[in-house]
C-alpha cells in the first residue's frame, strides 16, 4: 500500500500542494454544511457518516438528504443521488488515460470526483497527474467524513442554509480549471454547459440541474461523427480518383503498345 500513496518524492511542485490544501479547506466547510443539514433533517450520526464514506460525493449526498427531508421516498432519494453522481462517468473518462491498469485503479476509482479530477489537471505528465489525484482523493476521503461528523454535532447550533458554505465549492473548482478554458473548444463547451444547467436548474429537482450540463457531450459526439463522415468520404473520393488515374494511365500504355 505504500506505493499507492508515494507522493513524498517531490513528483509534485509546491503549487499543487497549496492547491490541495486550499481545496481541502473548502471541502471541510462544505462537509460542515452537509453534516448540519443532515442533522436538522433527522439523520442519525452513523447514517450521515456512512453516506459520507460510501457515496463520497457532496452533491449526491446533499440531494439524498434534501429528498428525504422533503418527504420523498428513500428509493427516489437513492435514484436522485445516483443520477447526480452520473457526472463521475465524465470524470472517469478524464482520469482514465493516466490511471494505472492494475489493482490500484480499483481502489482509486472510489476517489474519482470533482476535486480530484480538477487537481489532477495540474500535473505536467501522467505520473504527476496520478500523484496529484491520489493526494486530493486521500484528503477528501479523510476530511469529508470528518467534517460531516463535526457538522452533525453542530447541527443544532449553526444554520447551514444561512452560512452558504457550499458556495465556495464551485468557485474553487472554477479557479482550478481556468487554465483549461484557454482552449476555445473547451471554453465553448463549458459556456454551453453552464447555460443549459442554469436554464434547467429552476425546472428540475435539487441537484439535477448541474447534471444536465453533461449534455454538451452530445455536441461533441455529433462533431466527431460529422468529422469522421467527411474524412471517410474524402478518403473514399481520393482512393477513387487515384484508381481512375492509374486505370487511365494503364489504358494509355496499352494503347501506345498497340
Amino acid at each position: 500500500m505504500g506505493s499507492l500513496f508515494r507522493t513524498a518524492d517531490r513528483v509534485l511542485p509546491g503549487s499543487t500542494y497549496r492547491a490541495v490544501a486550499i481545496v481541502t479547506v473548502t471541502i471541510i466547510a462544505v462537509a460542515l454544511s452537509y453534516g448540519a443539514i443532515s442533522a436538522v433533517s433527522g439523520f442519525a450520526w452513523w447514517q450521515t457518516l456512512l453516506l459520507a464514506m460510501f457515496a463520497l460525493g457532496g452533491a449526491a449526498e446533499f440531494t439524498f438528504v434534501g429528498v428525504i427531508a422533503a418527504g420523498g421516498a428513500p428509493i427516489l432519494a437513492v435514484l436522485a443521488g445516483l443520477l447526480v453522481n452520473s457526472r463521475n462517468f465524465a470524470f472517469g473518462v478524464a482520469v482514465g488515460p493516466f490511471f494505472p491498469q492494475d489493482w490500484r485503479a480499483l481502489i482509486a476509482s472510489h476517489w474519482i470526483n470533482d476535486e480530484s479530477t480538477a487537481i489532477s489537471r495540474l500535473g505536467h505528465n501522467d505520473r504527476a497527474k496520478w500523484h496529484a489525484f491520489l493526494l486530493m482523493g486521500a484528503a477528501i476521503a479523510i476530511m469529508w467524513p470528518g467534517g460531516a461528523m463535526v457538522g452533525q454535532w453542530l447541527g443544532n447550533v449553526i444554520n447551514a442554509d444561512l452560512l452558504g458554505l457550499d458556495a465556495a465549492f464551485p468557485i474553487i473548482l472554477f479557479c482550478l480549471i481556468r487554465g483549461d478554458l484557454k482552449n476555445r473548444v473547451t471554453l465553448s463547451l463549458t459556456v454551453i454547459g453552464i447555460l443549459i444547467a442554469v436554464g434547467l436548474t429552476p425546472l428540475l429537482p435539487l441537484g439535477l440541474g448541474a447534471v444536465t450540463s453533461l449534455s454538451v457531450f452530445v455536441f461533441v459526439a455529433a462533431g466527431w461523427a460529422v468529422r469522421w463522415f467527411f474524412r471517410h468520404r474524402r478518403s473514399g473520393d481520393n482512393a477513387a480518383g487515384q484508381y481512375d488515374a492509374e486505370h487511365s494511365q494503364h489504358s494509355t500504355r496499352e494503347e501506345s503498345r498497340r
